[in-house]
């Protein structure tokens, strides 16, 4: 079987991922080895267009794998899309592909979304996640995945594979800490003290979101 390359922008995503599958650290912010009977490799490539470029132009060529999967989180641009849910976006890619995505969402019993995913290079409010999300008919928005699409340039197939963590009229706080460790944890909430109930909250319903998303990518593996 061909290899399959995972991005994802933070170790809160990429983590609950490395443990689902089952992949050992091969370095810093790099997991790899053999998951459902194919080699693996997933990278932390940091939050952003910028960061994830970067990364993979340094690291990878998109020639080695035979599918990229842009993991993570994303924020809900339509009614009905609800915390939970998995959405794909699977330009270009293989009807046979698709089909898997779908038929694998029943088979666990999770809500599941096809549609586009929209670049943002910052979190939207919610009146912005509506507005764009009506002018532009875009399903969900992330940070990255538009970044892996330009990357691979159709030598591999690219899907977006996000779980939704804040819905159309929900809110976010507007940046995140990427890193685990405690004293820049600490330095963060006490820099984000009126926010701190709305982080505790988004940091709980990330958590139960990824680890979704996790069982749904292990689970689509096995079958493709």
């Amino acid at each position: 079987m061909s290899s399959v390359l995972i991005t994802a922008a933070t170790r809160w995503e990429a983590g609950p991922l490395a443990k689902a599958l089952g992949l050992p650290a091969s370095g810093d912010g790099r997991w790899e080895g053999l998951a459902c009977g194919r080699r693996v490799v997933l990278l932390k490539t940091g939050m952003g267009a910028a960061k994830t470029r970067d990364l993979l132009e340094r690291d990878c060529a998109a020639g080695d794998y035979g599918l990229v999967l842009s993991a993570g989180l994303c924020g809900a641009m339509q009614p009905g899309v609800k915390t939970g849910d998995i959405v794909a976006d699977a330009q270009d890619v293989e009807f046979d592909s698709v089909t898997t995505l779908k038929e694998t969402a029943e088979a666990l019993g999770l809500p599941f979304h096809f549609g586009k995913i929209l670049h943002t290079n910052l979190v939207l409010k919610p009146e912005m996640k509506r507005k764009l999300g009506t002018e532009n008919r875009v399903l969900a928005c992330d940070m990255e995945t538009a970044a892996v699409r330009r990357w691979s340039g159709g030598r591999a197939p690219v899907i977006g594979l996000r779980v939704v963590l804040d819905e159309i009229d929900e809110a976010v706080p507007p940046d995140a800490p990427e890193s685990e460790h405690p004293g820049a944890l600490a330095r963060y909430a006490l820099s984000h003290v009126a926010e701190l109930p709305l982080l505790v909250r988004t940091g709980l319903r990330s958590a139960r979101a990824m680890k979704r998303l996790s069982i749904f990518i292990r689970a689509y593996l096995e079958t493709t």
